[in-house]
């Protein structure tokens, strides 16, 4: 009975994110003047209602308990190490950027394998569903990548034009191939709107999985793993949510202010750089969390 719930749950979060693609698509199709209004809109609400706070627990992740007071010596290395990366970050970009490809590729994928539990569900089918969407957002959005990671001094990634189109196709193709395979509706369902997203811009494709797929996964498995309610939840999260968006306001001051500087300013690659930053620290608490599951 419990399993077919969660079936259907995650059925049914598959379908809202694919429903959030369409809903994208149309107006990027119809109303292209108010497109960049409307997606900004949605991401920030999503970005604060689940997006920052699914990662906004952390500290209670390592323990495992709940209801514990805050440990201030777990909250000093994990602001330590966002910043020891963001240093990372300006002196050696290529090797931040191999280190934010491997670890998101783990982190995403054992998030989707937690929710799907396909067959023999291993270590194997988590980094390769890992790397196929995010060859499906990258890749199929190459030209975008590499203007960004450029702009973080970044080396860009080469492919002939005649190879670049046939990317995200050929790799969508592959992932609802898997989905059928595996009978997961969900799936295919992530596949599809992944497959939408090669219609749209880069940061708009990555912001729909991310939110409308990947936090509330992660939300949901944080709700059970702490036998919790959202409502406490989201309190419990609301201070380290606070401090997320203070990080990213800051972040976005001193780019203003000259004191951090990159090429035209591209606040989409600090943004970027950002998420990769903030990302870490959850990723491996994430990655202790389910493993005690």
């Amino acid at each position: 009975m419990i399993t077919n719930i969660n079936i259907i749950i995650n059925k049914h979060i598959s379908i809202f994110g694919l429903s959030i693609a369409v809903l994208l698509l149309a107006c990027f199709l119809i109303f292209p003047n108010y497109f960049n209004t409307i997606q900004y809109l949605l991401f920030a609400l999503g970005l604060l209602t689940v997006g920052f706070p699914h990662g906004a627990i952390d500290h209670l992740l390592v323990i495992g308990l709940y209801h514990d007071k805050i440990n201030y010596q777990f909250i000093f290395r994990y602001i330590a190490l966002f910043f020891l990366y963001f240093i990372l970050w300006v002196l050696l970009p290529n090797l931040s950027m191999i280190i934010f490809i491997s670890y998101s590729i783990w982190h995403f994928g054992e998030c989707d394998m937690q929710e799907w539990k396909l067959r023999q569900n291993n270590n194997l089918k988590i980094v390769l569903w890992g790397t196929l969407l995010f060859g499906i957002i990258l890749l199929g959005h190459l030209n975008e990548t590499n203007h960004i990671i450029v702009n973080l001094g970044v080396t860009p990634l080469y492919i002939p034009d005649s190879i670049i189109s046939k990317i995200g196709p050929v790799l969508s193709i592959i992932g609802l191939l898997w989905s059928f395979f595996e009978r997961k509706k969900a799936m295919t369902y992530s596949i599809l709107m992944l497959t939408i997203g090669l219609f749209l811009p880069l940061l708009t494709s990555f912001a729909i999985y991310f939110i409308a797929q990947h936090s509330i996964f992660g939300w949901m498995h944080l709700k059970k793993g702490l036998n919790t309610n959202n409502l406490d939840l989201f309190k419990k999260a609301l201070p380290f949510n606070i401090g997320a968006v203070v990080f990213f306001i800051l972040t976005i001051y001193l780019i203003q202010t000259g004191l951090l500087k990159t090429q035209n300013n591209d606040f989409t690659a600090f943004f970027f750089m950002f998420i990769a930053c903030i990302s870490l620290p959850h990723v491996i608490a994430m990655n202790t969390f389910y493993k005690k599951k």
